[in-house]
């Protein structure tokens, strides 16, 4: 739990969070497949093989099934944007923090959806019967009107490039972040209750198709996990294997079920996602087995760049399936996988890094003109740096 430079730091959770991005990644290309596309798309009655089949209604969907990973996104959002407010003594800038906030989302999700944009000018999207009718849901010809509402960041994201949609929520939860920490700190002892009633207000929002009342109480679970990580590691460091082997099935059964059959799911189905999504959250947390998966080195390599990876694989999945399936899907889906992670590192490097430092030097900009640099600011940067731009995140 500590870095080398000392500072607090789940390290496994950047873990998480960039097997999390790479499930956002498998579900469009699974999903460009013109038999599994069309069951994704919305017609679950369509005429699937037995392996697609099995690979749509089985648990094997949650290898690519992409609502839980960016709902996982979102808990961690919670988690590590409340980190720094836990510590004792722990002072608040807000001015710095709203800052820093808005080059480290807007800079990168501007800069992927010039890459977007860019992608579709020298290979237009055109449907074809050649991939899934979900694919030919992304032909667009993008307008400067549409390109400067997407770069809002504060309205639903048009199929430029659609993963930005989850930035509208990760923008929404960032500028009610005062709001998440009261909630986090006070009444400490009713952390489980304050969890319950997040729940509850998910599924009230799932219900009713209310995306806000849907999305936003993810955060506060991430928020109360985060503020209570000690409380919560204290209480489960006695459970035996078989107990997180418990939580791990219900965990990754609950995410995943939106596709445990053919059916048409249950109405609300998102805020049991919702659940399964907190559930796979707390055993990286709390799990031994878990945390040792979440610290190897391709997992810990997918959370470096995991924010990279999920705002530019898209166009460059629709751009290569564009380009070469005429000649091969599969083909064309195998150099889009290759692309994505190539120009993930290089979007990392060249894009984020230089958001981060931009960031930080708007940050300590603002600390000269409000007052001394509080610590919460001068402790946030090493765990939420790494953690806390999902997707997933957006997703994550």
């Amino acid at each position: 739990m500590r870095s080398n430079s000392g500072h607090s730091r789940v390290t496994q959770l950047d873990g998480l969070r960039g097997l999390a991005a790479l499930v956002v990644v498998a579900c469009h290309v699974v999903s460009t497949l013109p038999g599994i596309g069309s069951a994704v798309s919305g017609n679950r009655s369509a005429a699937l093989t037995s392996a697609q089949t099995w690979a749509v209604f089985s648990p094997l969907h949650i290898l690519w099934n992409g609502t839980p990973a960016v709902h996982v996104f979102f808990v961690l959002s919670g988690f590590v944007l409340v980190l720094p407010f836990t510590r004792p003594g722990a002072a608040r800038s807000w001015a710095q923090y709203y800052a820093k906030r808005f080059f480290r989302l807007y800079l990168p999700a501007w800069a992927s959806l010039a890459v977007a944009v860019a992608l579709i000018v020298i290979i237009p999207r055109s449907a074809s019967p050649l991939q899934s009718p979900w694919a030919d849901m992304y032909v667009i010809q993008p307008g400067l009107g549409q390109v400067l509402k997407d770069g809002l960041l504060l309205l639903n994201a048009s199929t430029i490039n659609t993963p930005l949609w989850s930035l509208k929520w990760e923008v929404a939860f960032s500028l009610l972040l005062p709001a998440y920490v009261l909630i986090a700190l006070r009444w400490r002892r009713f952390w489980h209750l304050k969890i319950g009633l997040a729940l509850v207000l998910a599924a009230v929002g799932a219900l009713q198709d209310l995306d806000w009342l849907s999305y936003l109480p993810i955060f506060a679970i991430g928020a109360v996990l985060g503020a209570e990580r000690e409380r919560i590691r204290e209480l489960t460091r006695s459970w035996p294997r078989f107990a997180w082997f418990v939580v791990a099935a219900t965990g990754l059964f609950l995410a995943n079920a939106e596709w445990i059959s053919p059916e048409q799911p249950i109405p609300g189905v998102e805020a049991v996602v919702t659940v399964g999504a907190t559930l796979i959250v707390l055993l990286f947390v709390s799990c031994g087995s878990a945390k040792r998966l979440g610290d190897t080195a391709v997992a810990q390599w997918l959370g470096r760049v995991s924010f990279s990876l999920y705002l530019v694989h898209l166009p460059i999945i629709l751009a290569a399936v564009t380009l070469l399936r005429s000649v091969s899907l599969p083909l064309a889906l195998a150099v889009s996988v290759a692309a994505s992670f190539v120009t993930a590192e290089l979007f990392y490097r060249y894009v984020e890094q230089p958001s981060h430092r931009l960031s930080m030097a708007a940050g300590r900009a603002v600390a000269r003109r409000t007052g001394p640099e509080p610590r919460a600011d001068r402790t946030e940067a090493p765990p939420v740096r790494a953690m806390a731009e999902a997707a997933s995140g957006h997703s994550r």
